[in-house]
């Protein structure tokens, strides 16, 4: 498995397009900035196992930083992890996530960070609930809203374009709330797990997370490295410091589990599989661009869970008052 492609050779400094490439593809870091491409002429490379794909053309990169939410990295995600998802596991891990929620078709989720919909659109059409969706990228919540319409679900969904740690959000009135990778980059944590566990109704009522958790006194290469890739700042917390802030604020932290293989797997997994279809394409500049800032992006993740130093863990919480 593999691609073909072209580089514009440079006078310029940096790594090429095709060495960054295959820095990910065979798992040695490269970290170069990014080349100063001239008017050169394009060689062919090769990248991968085989060749066997059309060539890309890869000249200036895009104008527009790689980590904002582009047509281009829309796309990649759709590919990877399968349409309207952000991150690893598609409806299937979600359905998993939630499946002891119990909700009803009259009952309403909260979603922090809903990313382009697919985690609500796989709970609606589970439970035929109501979610109530909160997403700060103006990019993000408009492919989510047309998610929503594309899956029939709009009348289901209500998207809100603002930070859910400065947001005023109801009490007592969710039946479930669902946050995926998203306190890592909120500094003030405490605050954002009391908001939520405050808008979660009297009686039973479920909270499921999934977060990346570092100690503060952490330090190593991989650590480092992707904690430099992000494109905000990130935060450290422990599962202890989580599980207590959960239970001071009456949620019983029933489940929490450390997932970081799994994650790492189902990163791989779906980044083999996606190269594997995209072979014999031929993509745009900035798609290639792109697609090389991403998969730097999930090798130095990858790398960082697997040295042990960061987690992502799975809470499933519940709240009986």
């Amino acid at each position: 498995m593999g691609l073909s492609l072209s580089k514009k050779s440079s006078g310029g400094g940096g790594a090429s397009f095709k060495d960054r490439f295959a820095a990910w593809w065979h798992g040695t870091e490269l970290r170069e900035p990014e080349p100063d491409f001239d008017d050169g002429e394009y060689e062919e490379v090769e990248v991968g196992e085989d060749s066997g794909g059309e060539n890309v053309a890869v000249g200036e990169a895009p104008a527009a930083s790689p980590d904002e939410w582009s047509e281009a990295k829309c796309k990649i995600a759709n590919g990877l992890w399968t349409p309207g998802f952000i991150s690893p596991g598609g409806a299937q891990y979600v359905e998993e996530l939630v499946a002891g929620c119990s909700l009803t078709s009259d009952e309403t989720m909260l979603e922090v960070g809903i990313g382009m919909g697919g985690n609500t659109t796989t709970i609606i059409s589970k439970f035929g609930n109501y979610v109530t969706g909160y997403e700060n990228d103006e990019k993000l919540a408009a492919e989510a809203k047309k998610t929503a319409v594309e899956y029939d679900i709009d009348g289901k969904v209500k998207i809100v374009g603002e930070p859910f740690d400065l947001a005023q959000v109801k009490t007592n009135y969710f039946r479930a709330a669902l946050m995926r990778e998203a306190l890592y980059t909120m500094e003030d944590k405490e605050t954002v797990i009391a908001k939520m566990c405050d808008s979660l109704k009297e009686g039973e009522s479920f909270l499921v997370m999934t977060d990346f958790l570092f100690d503060e006194s952490a330090d190593s290469e991989e650590l480092n490295a992707w904690r430099e890739t992000q494109p905000k700042p990130v935060y450290p917390w422990t599962a202890d410091a989580l599980k207590a802030a959960l239970e001071s604020h009456g949620v019983l932290a029933r489940i929490m589990e450390d997932e970081s293989s799994r994650y790492s797997e189902m990163i791989r997994g779906a980044w083999a599989a996606y190269l594997n279809e995209i072979k014999d394409q031929s993509v745009s500049e900035a798609f290639g661009h792109q697609l090389v800032h991403e998969a730097q992006y999930w090798l130095l993740l990858t790398s960082a869970l697997d040295s042990g130093v960061l987690k992502i863990y799975r809470i499933e919480g519940v709240k009986n008052s």
